[in-house]
């Protein structure tokens, strides 16, 4: 650096400001992958990946309000956007009167004029924070992972759960909260479950893994009764083994029979008094191995109670919206430039290709009486240079 650079002023090569040019477009293409061309509105309440404007809203908790993928890029490009992924049955509420300080929607004003989204729900997530600690999520400064809980689609730090299967283990996960308001969840003893148990305090300090032997059922739930029948016994017609005991505090002497796929299609005729968790006697934490949806109890009872509760969606995979693949996401500036050259009309073709090595020169000449004179090449210079342009551009239109 010469003397003739001020100090503190951070000065670039021509070959890092491309290399940095460069990843910030690989980077841009990576994280916004889709067209935005848009949006979702008319399709109505769909599962979709949302977000929330801190610039439109200022997180105000009285009036909460989620995107779709495509106006988070067309109407709010140059704002502070917060990232809330996945969110089922939410309709967007880009440029309705209530929301986004009543800002128009740059994709699809015509058919959102006069609506409301009644039917969304939001949570503290629209406002910036996750997990039951309600820290406010700063990508920044953030460690560790967090787990979206696949009920309430909130987002949960590993360490405020507690003790965790190892994550290549399992694949989803159901949090205390969404066990305590749904119980009927954890009704089927399957090796796709793994409970975790908050005995004391508030994090999960025991692990049970049905696929690793049995276990005290009864010291995790309550279950319904009948004055003839053990709660824990199994009908010999549906070709299981009665290996329960009486006892609460005597372990099963074999493991119960898991819900094979077939059984999960037809348990209409599961009694529901044998296999019912009427409440968790503990708060209880499920992390779900693969296929987990067909070791769900679908008895009668069972799936009235999901039906009620309107979350039925757990009983199949459900499927996200993605927008449709931009096939020029992977491009560089100047590649899309030199395309969108090649479909000019011929003249115009010809005249932008003047005006470009016109600039070219000018470039060529301020950066030359910096070689001559021995100066670095500043941020301040270039900015600089092109404020001049543009200056003398509107002069030339005046």
């Amino acid at each position: 650096m010469t003397d003739s650079t001020a100090e503190g002023e951070k000065t670039v090569t021509a070959v890092e400001y491309l290399e940095n040019q460069l990843a910030l477009e690989k980077e841009a293409a990576d994280i916004l992958p889709g067209k935005f061309e848009n949006c979702t509105y008319k399709l109505g309440h769909i599962r979709q990946a949302v977000y929330a404007c801190k610039t439109c809203t200022n997180l105000d908790p009285d009036h909460p309000a989620g995107m779709c993928y495509g106006c988070s890029i067309a109407c709010h490009a140059d704002h502070e956007v917060l990232e809330l992924f996945p969110k089922r049955n939410f309709r967007c509420d880009c440029g309705l009167k209530s929301k986004f300080g009543g800002a128009a929607c740059e994709l699809d004003m015509e058919s959102k004029a006069g609506s409301r989204n009644d039917d969304n729900t939001y949570n503290h997530n629209f406002i910036g924070q996750y997990c039951r600690c309600n820290v406010q999520y700063d990508p920044e400064k953030e460690e560790g992972t967090m787990y979206q809980c696949v009920t309430c689609e909130d987002w949960f730090h590993e360490g405020c759960i507690g003790k965790v299967p190892p994550t290549d283990d399992w694949d989803d996960y159901i949090c205390r909260d969404c066990t305590a308001k749904y119980p009927f969840v954890v009704n089927t003893v399957d090796k796709r479950f793994v409970l975790g148990i908050i005995e004391s305090g508030d994090k999960v300090t025991r692990l049970i893994d049905h696929k690793k032997g049995p276990h005290v059922l009864d010291d995790i739930v309550t279950r319904e009764t009948s004055s003839d029948t053990n709660p824990l016994k199994r009908r010999l017609d549906e070709g299981e083994v009665l290996e329960a005991s009486i006892s609460k505090k005597t372990k099963l002497d074999a493991e119960l029979p898991t819900t094979t796929d077939a059984e999960s299609k037809t348990r209409s005729n599961h009694d529901p008094k044998e296999l019912h968790a009427d409440k968790l006697k503990y708060k209880t934490d499920v992390f779900l191995r693969e296929t987990w949806r067909d070791g769900l109890c679908r008895c009668d009872k069972c799936r009235h109670s999901y039906l009620d509760n309107h979350i039925s969606y757990l009983l199949t995979a459900e499927t996200t919206y993605e927008p449709e693949e931009d096939e020029d996401a992977g491009n560089s500036i100047f590649e899309e430039g030199m395309k969108q050259l090649m479909r000019m009309d011929r003249v115009k073709a010809i005249e932008s290709t003047m005006a470009y090595n016109t600039m070219a020169s000018q470039i060529k000449e301020f950066l030359t009486n910096f070689k001559d004179t021995n100066k670095t090449v500043t941020k301040q210079d270039i900015e600089g240079f092109f404020a001049q342009k543009l200056e003398e551009r509107r002069g030339h239109k005046g």
